[in-house]
């Protein structure tokens, strides 16, 4: 048995919330180790007794869980649209990423989904009568600091509270705040839908302050990561869980908030130290130490706006350019991992997600299998047309490029080998330690 240091709120501050109280709670361990006893057969997530993100059964039992059926608050601050056309935004979003958590669905047509959102509430948060003169998409009630830019840590504000609308079960004359939200597995994400294009109104396309474990998966009490979701920075928030917040867009294409989801699955590796050597592998962001060159990605060398090559593949087993300071470079052979969200495997630039004209080769399908020479993962040629389909079915910001690359990440019932030898984990659990 493992004991667990366990924060239990005992009182939320107006403005982002807060714990002021620490008990044990004794948890099994690792059903990996513990397959076939009581409490480890195979469950989904949430259940009647675990349901907030960061519940130290979700790192117990990650290798039994069979489906994750996470809970969404949807805020619409954007005004003309309906709370059905919200909702409407949001299924289309639910469907996009349970597609994309098929472990190999572009393979094998019997890949279950492992991740189902359920939308918990739709929240309407626009203005019943556009007051005259307001030029913005988004409604007044939406929340902003005194420089006019959006006010994540006013979500958490007792005035909220009340619009959201979920009572306290212990206390029928009060609405739970976000935090507490969080903390008792009411929702387990929010997502924002304002209509804004850029800043400074634009609500965080992802954001998320995640719990920070060592390396053997337990959480370090009271440490989290503000930045782990790769799109704004969750410093003002105080829960005691990993909170997680992502866009809603009901003009783009789903392939848009499929990328912006993706930041944070690339971006939460520094609260999770015991699984980062196989995710910088497969992000293509270990160059440095697995091929010697002085940057460890293509993010490091290649501008942000995408409108410029840096990399040129004179062989599909070979890379080439210069770095910031003109360096010229030559990675060959090059045995990549699979990508990233800006950059595929055969990306030129960022954001070339379309590329049919290159061909490289990469281990997307194949990463941590060991199917190849020596027990090496195989490597297969990669360009557009591999994921054309997926791209027709899921538009927008390359979606066939990451509905491909989410059903490569390791998943239910994969065969991988981590880089130590050991089973590979299902990723998809770690989004809500």
């Amino acid at each position: 048995m493992r004991i667990h240091r366990v924060l239990v709120c005992a009182a939320i501050a107006l403005t982002a919330g807060g714990c002021t109280r620490v008990i044990d709670a004794v948890t099994p361990q690792d059903c990996a180790a513990e397959a076939g006893v009581a409490g480890c057969g195979p469950s989904p997530w949430p259940t009647t007794s675990h349901g907030a993100n960061s519940d130290p059964w979700l790192v117990s039992h990650r290798t039994v869980i069979t489906e994750m059926r996470p809970r969404v608050l949807v805020l619409n601050f954007q005004n003309g649209v309906s709370v059905d056309g919200a909702r409407a935004t949001a299924q289309r979003q639910v469907d996009a990423v349970a597609e994309g958590s098929r472990y190999h669905g572009y393979s094998d047509p019997n890949a279950p989904p492992f991740i189902r959102y359920e939308i918990a509430k739709v929240v309407n948060l626009t203005d019943p009568t556009v007051p005259s003169g307001w030029l913005n998409p988004s409604s007044t009630k939406l929340p902003t600091t005194a420089t006019g830019e959006f006010d994540v840590a006013a979500l958490f504000s007792a005035q909220f509270a009340a619009m959201y609308g979920f009572t306290d079960p212990k206390d029928a004359t009060r609405a739970l705040p976000l935090c507490e939200l969080f903390e008792q597995g009411a929702i387990n994400e929010v997502w924002i839908q304002d209509g804004e294009l850029g800043p400074p109104r634009r609500a965080p396309l992802s954001l998320e302050r995640k719990q920070s474990y060592d390396g053997t998966e337990t959480a370090v009490p009271g440490t989290f990561a503000p930045n782990a979701g790769g799109g704004g920075s969750g410093s003002s928030i105080t829960c005691s869980v990993t909170v997680r917040f992502a866009h809603l867009d009901g003009v783009r294409g789903p392939g848009c908030d499929l990328e912006v989801r993706g930041w944070e699955i690339e971006s939460m590796w520094a609260a999770l130290p015991s699984l980062r050597a196989d995710a910088l592998a497969f992000l293509n962001r270990d160059f440095d130490t697995r091929f010697g060159v002085p940057f460890d990605s293509w993010e490091s060398i290649c501008d942000e706006t995408g409108s410029t090559p840096c990399i040129a593949y004179p062989s599909p087993t070979s890379a080439r350019a210069t770095d910031r300071n003109g360096t010229p470079w030559t990675i060959s052979p090059f045995l990549q991992g699979c990508g990233s969200t800006t950059f595929p495997p055969n990306a030129t630039r960022r954001g070339d997600n379309n590329n049919a004209t290159t061909t490289v080769n990469s281990r997307c399908e194949h990463f941590g299998l060991r199917d190849g020479q020596d027990l090496n993962d195989a490597y297969e040629p990669y360009n557009f047309t591999k994921v054309a389909a997926l791209d027709q079915a899921f538009p927008d910001c390359g979606g066939g490029w990451q509905i491909y690359w989410r059903q490569s990440i390791p998943g239910l019932g994969n065969h991988a080998k981590s880089f130590d030898g050991s089973p590979m984990k299902n990723w998809w659990p770690l989004l809500f330690y």
